[in-house]
């Protein structure tokens, strides 16, 4: 005789069912495991920094899903293939004249072994602790590269705004050490002109933004190259417009003019002239070019440097 409790009639076929759906909510536990780590990953890629918190929840409750449905399916009664086995077995008819059956008492029921819940929980428990590490690490090491990857990007627009300004420096200085620029491009030391005062304007701008080392702010960076920038511009206008106008009109004898201006400028930077005849040529310039050009300060400045260097030379001599 069976003395173990039977389940009602239809009771297994619903346990078997229950088992069933168990293992599809722990397949669906499983997968939503999978979403969250894919979607904490295409956030991160994507910078999307509110979906982190979605992907975090979505792992979190697969590993309660998938907890749960293990937790029910174990706790759930035997079903339909254990409680048939005890039915499938022959029962032997008890003689007539046999006594009657003693009685006997069920065994007392055994305390629930909660050993297998507490292992489930301590690896559900390890696996999150894993993963979170994992997040935590790839994170960490997304946001090294992400410095690394603009600190490379800052110095490189850092070191392209630069040049453009040396570019603009180099054609500048390179007209200013040119004395013959003044026949070619006299504009470019007028003031007055509005292309050549925004020139200055704009390279003085820049100047006062540069520095030698790469600023740690990216806003830095792009005003000092949109400055740059804005310089190389200002500088084409003016210096296309001043070869455009050259010397302007001039009569005939304005043009004379220019030519001994020139020739005694020729003179006045000869270092193999006589300082006599290099002050005399410089006294010409000045005083042909009195009204009819501007000769900047640079260029008197210039012929006079020679003009001592070439006088102490030949007292030492």
């Amino acid at each position: 005789m069976n003395n173990e409790p039977q389940l009602p009639e239809g009771a297994s076929t619903l346990i078997d069912v229950v088992r069933v759906v168990l293992w599809v909510v722990a397949l669906l536990g499983i997968g939503a495991i999978g979403i969250g780590v894919v979607q904490l990953g295409s956030d991160r890629f994507s910078r999307q920094q509110d979906g982190v918190g979605k992907g975090l929840a979505t792992i979190v409750g697969g590993f309660a899903t998938v907890f749960g449905a293990g937790l029910a399916g174990y706790i759930l009664p035997a079903g339909s293939d254990d409680a048939h086995d005890t039915t499938a077995q022959p029962v032997d008819t008890p003689p007539v004249d046999a006594a009657p059956p003693e009685t006997i008492a069920a065994p007392p029921s055994e305390p629930f072994d909660w050993t297998p819940v507490i292992w489930i929980a301590a690896v559900v428990a390890a696996l999150a602790v894993l993963a979170l590490a994992g997040y935590l690490i790839v994170r960490t090491r997304h946001r090294i590269l992400d410095r690394k990857a603009a600190a490379r990007t800052l110095t490189a627009d850092f070191a392209a705004a630069h040049a453009v300004y040396n570019d603009v420096a180099d054609r500048y200085a390179e007209y200013l050490a040119d004395p013959y620029a003044i026949f070619t491009r006299p504009l470019l030391d007028d003031l007055k002109d509005p292309r050549t005062a925004a020139f200055i304007t704009a390279f003085t701008d820049a100047g006062a933004l540069r520095t030698d080392t790469c600023p740690a702010s990216s806003e830095r960076v792009q005003t000092f190259a949109d400055a740059s920038r804005a310089a190389l511009t200002a500088w084409t206008t003016a210096d296309q417009h001043a070869r455009a106008i050259g010397m302007g009109v001039q009569t005939e004898d304005g043009k004379r003019a220019v030519r001994r201006i020139r020739s005694a400028l020729d003179l006045a930077l000869d270092n193999s002239a006589a300082a006599g005849e290099r002050e005399a040529a410089m006294a010409t310039v000045a005083r042909l070019s009195d009204g009819l050009m501007t000769v900047p300060d640079r260029i008197y400045a210039r012929a006079k440097t020679a003009i001592e260097t070439t006088t102490r030379k030949q007292l030492t001599s």
